[in-house]
């Protein structure tokens, strides 16, 4: 279905798209217009500053004459140009269609014009004076620039007034007899950056850039998608805002008055356009699109008799900046809205079309701009172009800015449509330069969060800051004056909430904006803005740098924040109004309803962003009514942590407040094992949770069938995560597997494991073979709906279980529906037609606190004081004591792999160790900090398995294991109570950090790059750049990712000596299992190497010998 809507019928064959030729120059276009359709309106202005005084037309045949006209002036005030020099000449004046008087004009006589942006420093505009070579400035009347002439010794001259050069008269036509082909070089037009990071910069057009535009027009159609200028020529007038002497000024005048018929309408050159006038001109231009900066729109869609005027437009052009989601969507219900998209140094990049409803999205030709998207950072893809040399240049105009490049970045981030059906669709989220690195190793593009803080009707401008930082914050320009107390302030926040609740849906769960992290611009020192309503964020974060620093300090104190709680008061010598108070902060904070007094937080949905939230309300109401001992100190977020539900946090604030008599019929029960009394051990929950589960198990009740072990189906769960991506690559290269079934907790597992395939080297997928599925495994049927559940029934034969949070925050009540998701693959299997194997991927947490005489069995264990004290470890030991109840009570074959660290590929140098985990921080910080550790106090012990080795080792035990069991008399399937079998799967060959790594990593980095120290100085080096990087403010997470753990890594290096053997593993039955286990070898320099080269600390091309051998 063609998505281009109603095309116009009565378009002049002038501008038909058909006659479309690129290879035509476009400052000789009026000419031929003005023999083809010379009274067609070209342009029309205001006659007046009121538009509703009327406007004038400029036809074809006066626009060419105007050319004439002033290329004889240019001539006659600066001579004949030098053939083949095109002098620069610099001009600047009103917002008027002068702009392209002279640019045809100069082109003509032989110069080139420099256009200059009026929002420039002095400093900036003589820098792309002087680098241009430009010698002459020509001004407008009443056009101020004294400050760049008095620094800059140049011919002047002031040009004659518009309508002087669109006088009836007619003027000789001047010569110009050169072909495309001879002047599609020749330079015409000197333009510049916005300056945003430094002094703007000259970029020089040539003639054939300004073909791009038309050779937009030829682009072919895909799949009923149109090129956009089809939608551009549905209108007969639009309304253009755009300042002229920027690039999209003019691409709109090129585009849409000398090629697609339609007339530009501009305001008053006397008025700045604001939204009000832009609202006359709707009113009385008699137009029917509009043409602007975002800022316009969004004021407009507050206003319903605004949007009742363009409630008729054929559309709405947005162009510089991205307009709110909020303000896109209000208004593409009265017309249509086009994101625009360009670039001074590109012209027009050519793309089709999106659909009425995708409205924020692009679409860029597939076959005609060599555009391509490379990932950046999580959801996030940067836009390449790449030259093709089979098209020609009008199509690539940024190999004509820059001949010598073969590809180049446009320095921007998308997104990619959410819908699978449509991934050629991404949404802009803003320039790679001014993506915010957090603290926490998050990375936001404030682009569009600063387009929703926008789409307040109180807000003109906004910023979005927070380098270093754990959250943002932002700078707001306020459209009135700001609050002048402490009480307006809040009330004015409070009404911009909805705005600020728009702005995190563009930010990453750990960096969102708050209430609490506002600052509002001082009016005595404005926001410095660009054209286009873009803000210069390095000199405006310049001017309030210490004002941002002011309000992280003041949220930190909880300073000025009684005012946001509003008359709310907590009475903690109250337990019911605890309880109640803290049941609507919950469920209001993380999004829960009905939450009971039982319910585990996590289970019901809370995550660690949100405990963030909740301990700052908890913190700001004790500092408010918690008396002496609830103060904001006594609570952190372990306070959620240790106590996950209604009921526990509300006796633990109760009782730590001790502001009334103690109740002796308290149900209260402790989850701090440091406390005297305890009413209820955490080895009895362990215990009392593993019998609920048992007690629910099916009795085997049918005779074991032989099981299948060729030809298998297999399910495999958690397929987007690191290990779930490479066993898929295993299970999919391997011909016995027939078919898998890949659950994962969330949709688009399919596409996500398509990303993991470029990022990671895998293979790509056998889509026949690989049912991808969004499941929730705590659901009896596992979330896949029935008939999917039956289809698992039928045909698997082994169930390969990845899936599981690794959070050692988390207490053992919030994994409860994890472990459900074990009882219900063991129901699942007990019922499946195959007598299906279930392998459990453990960890060695869930024997981390094992006290036994010698090593660590491989065997089941049924002693849960052997888990490590935290809520993973032993969950992780109930779920393979379920395993081995599944097997004796519902004759369910079991396995369970305990599998220690897992450390980064090997086989190949794509993929990467996650740098932000703690041993990986310590190689790459080291590489930054110049100093590596000789030895890891408590951490000496490395039997770390890579992630692809790995993935071999569990699919080698997985197909051993799973072999029948047989009677040994009659060779027929055992009848015998069945156990599950358990296997280590660590690497066998361990070795030391003290006595091999050390050496190992010194010799690994490249020559010169660190020196050996203590643990205890690599520590101190660390805390030394933290320092520092707080002070400046420069904060580089990638480069130093160990400055995140740095509290972990003190609370080591104070532990004391090194520990040796502190933890043995056999591994016997695993090796016996696994041939690629047995012949793997310690961890050795090649390995580190290449974990070196994927996080970018050597050059691929220096291990690639020493690799190769390896493998």
């Amino acid at each position: 279905m063609s998505q281009q809507g109603t095309l116009r019928s009565d378009v002049p064959a002038a501008f038909a798209a058909a006659n479309s030729n690129p290879a035509r120059l476009v400052h000789l276009i009026p000419d031929e217009l003005a023999r083809s359709v010379p009274d067609h309106s070209i342009f029309a202005y205001p006659k007046t500053d009121m538009p509703q005084d009327g406007f004038a037309e400029v036809s074809a045949k006066s626009f060419a004459n105007a050319i004439n006209r002033t290329a004889w002036y240019l001539e006659s005030i600066l001579g004949k140009a030098p053939a083949g020099e095109f002098p620069a000449v610099a001009y600047q004046g009103h917002s008027d269609i002068r702009y392209f008087l002279f640019m045809f004009g100069a082109i003509k006589a032989g110069y080139k014009m420099l256009y200059l942006s009026p929002r420039n420093s002095v400093a900036g505009s003589l820098n792309v004076l002087e680098k241009s070579d430009c010698h002459i400035f020509l001004t407008a009347r009443n056009t101020h620039v004294e400050n760049i002439l008095s620094q800059r010794n140049m011919r002047t001259a002031t040009v004659p007034e518009l309508e002087e050069l669109l006088e009836d008269e007619e003027v000789r036509a001047y010569p110009y007899s050169k072909s495309f082909a001879e002047a599609r070089t020749d330079p015409c037009l000197v333009l510049h950056t916005t300056g945003s990071t430094g002094l703007p910069k000259p970029i020089t057009w040539k003639n054939e850039i300004l073909s791009t535009y038309e050779a937009w027009r030829t682009i072919p159609a895909v799949d009923g998608y149109v090129p956009t200028t089809e939608v551009y020529q549905q209108s007969r007038r639009a309304y253009n805002l755009m300042p002229l002497f920027h690039t999209s000024g003019l691409n709109i005048g090129i585009t849409m008055s000398l090629l697609l018929g339609v007339t530009t309408v501009y305001g008053s050159a006397n008025v700045v356009p604001h939204a009000a006038y832009a609202d006359e001109i709707h009113k009385y231009g008699g137009v029917d699109a509009s043409i602007g900066p975002p800022s316009i729109y969004e004021e407009l869609s507050h206003d319903p008799k605004s949007l009742e005027r363009i409630h008729n437009f054929n559309y709405i052009l947005v162009c510089g900046a991205a307009i709110s989601q909020t303000a896109g969507d209000i208004i593409s219900k009265h017309c249509r809205v086009v994101s625009n998209f360009g670039a001074t140094e590109t012209a027009c990049l050519p793309r089709l079309a999106p659909a009425v409803e995708d409205w924020a999205y692009f679409y860029w030709h597939p076959t005609h701009s060599g555009i391509v998207f490379r990932e950046y950072m999580d959801g996030l893809h940067e836009l390449y172009i790449e030259r093709k040399p089979e098209l020609d240049l009008y199509y690539q105009g940024i190999f004509s800015t820059f001949p010598q490049l073969e590809e180049y970045s446009m320095n921007d981030l998308y997104s990619r449509h959410p819908d699978p059906a449509k991934p050629f669709l991404y949404k802009w989220r803003g320039r790679a330069d001014d993506v915010i690195v957090l603290s926490n190793g998050e990375k936001l593009a404030p682009a569009l969060m600063e387009a929703s803080l926008c789409s307040s009707p109180l807000v003109k401008g906004a910023m979005v800051v927070g380098r270093g930082k754990f959250q943002p914050a932002a700078l707001v320009d306020l459209k009135d004056a700001p609050p002048a107390s402490a009480a307006d302030r809040h009330a004015l926040i409070k009404e911009m909430l909805p705005a600020i609740a728009q702005a995190n849906v563009h930010a990453p769960a750990h960096g969102q904006l708050d209430q609490y992290h506002i600052l509002f611009v001082d009016p005595s020192r404005p926001m410095h803005y660009l054209g286009q309503g873009k803000i210069q964020r390095h000199q405006t974060y310049r001017l309030y740098e210490k004002d941002i620093e002011d309000v992280y300090t003041a949220a930190d104190n909880l300073d000025d924040q009684e005012g946001e709680v509003g008359d709310m008061r907590v009475d903690f010598a109250d337990r019911t109004n605890i309880a109640k108070w803290l049941k609507d902060l919950i469920e209001e904070t993380a999004g829960i309803q009905n939450l009971g007094p039982d319910s585990a937080f996590f289970e019901s949905g809370l995550d660690s962003l949100h405990v963030i939230k909740i301990v700052r309300e908890l913190k700001i109401h004790a500092k408010l009514t918690g008396g002496n001992n609830l103060t904001p100190d006594s609570i952190s977020p372990a306070s959620v942590y240790s106590n996950p539900s209604l009921v526990e946090l509300s006796e633990f604030l109760y009782k730590t407040a001790d502001l009334a008599p103690e109740d002796p019929d308290s149900a209260y029960q402790s989850a701090d094992p440091n406390e005297k009394e305890v009413k209820n051990p955490k080895l009895t929950a362990m215990e009392s949770l593993f019998q609920e589960f048992v007690s629910t198990l099916p009795v085997e009740s049918k005779p074991r069938v032989t099981p299948v072990t060729t030809g298998t189906t297999v399910l495999l769960t958690g397929t987007t995560g690191s290990l779930g991506s490479y066993l898929l690559n295993e299970m999919n290269n391997d011909s016995n597997v027939k078919h898998i079934y890949a659950l994962d907790r969330s949709a688009g597992g399919a596409e996500k494991y398509q990303q993991a395939i470029a990022a990671r080297g895998l293979s790509p997928i056998d889509s026949k073979r690989v049912t991808f599925l969004k499941a929730d495994l705590s659901d009896s049927q596992l979330g896949v709906g029935q008939e999917n559940y039956t289809k698992i029934l039928e045909n698997v034969t082994h169930v390969l279980h990845c899936q599981w949070p690794v959070n050692f925050n988390w207490t053992l009540n919030s994994f409860k529906p994890y472990i459900t998701g074990v009882r219900n693959l063991a129901q699942m299997a007990s019922s499946s037609t195959n007598n299906a194997f279930v392998m459990f991927i453990s960890s060695i947490a869930a024997v981390g606190g094992y006290k036994g005489v010698g090593g660590v069995p491989e065997a089941p264990i049924l002693d849960f004081t052997a888990a490590a004290p935290m809520g993973y470890g032993q969950s992780k030991l109930i779920a393979e004591a379920l395993l081995e109840k599944a097997a004796q009570i519902s004759g369910v074959r079991t396995a369970v792999c305990r599998v220690g660290i897992v450390a980064g590929p090997v086989e190949q140098q794509k993929g990467m160790w996650n740098k932000h985990e703690y041993i990986p921080s310590i190689i790459v910080s080291s590489a930054h900090l110049g100093v590596v550790p000789e030895t890891f106090p408590s951490r000496d012990h490395i039997d770390w398995l890579p992630v692809d080795k790995l993935s071999k080792v569990l699919c080698e035990i997985l197909e051993t294991a799973s072999q029948p069991e047989l009677d040994a008399t009659t060779g027929a399937i055992s009848s015998a109570p069945l156990h599950s079998k358990t296997f280590h799967v660590v690497n066998p060959q361990f070795s030391s950090w003290e006595e091999d790594l050390g050496q190992n990593l010194l010799a690994a980095y490249p020559e010169g790059m660190v020196k050996p120290v203590k643990f205890e100085h690599w520590v101190d080096a660390l805390k030394a750049s933290v320092d520092e990087a707080e002070r400046t403010g420069k904060v580089d997470v990638d480069a130093n990712p160990a400055m995140r753990l740095l509290e972990f890594y003190s609370k080591a290096a104070a532990g004391g000596a090194v520990e040796k053997g502190a933890r043995t593993l056999p591994t016997n039955v695993s090796q016996s299992a696994s041939k690629t286990l047995r012949n793997l070898g310690p961890l050795n320099r090649v390995w580190l190497e290449n974990w070196m080269v994927q996080w970018g600390i050597k050059e691929p091309g220096a291990v690639q010998n020493s690799f190769l051998a390896l493998n």
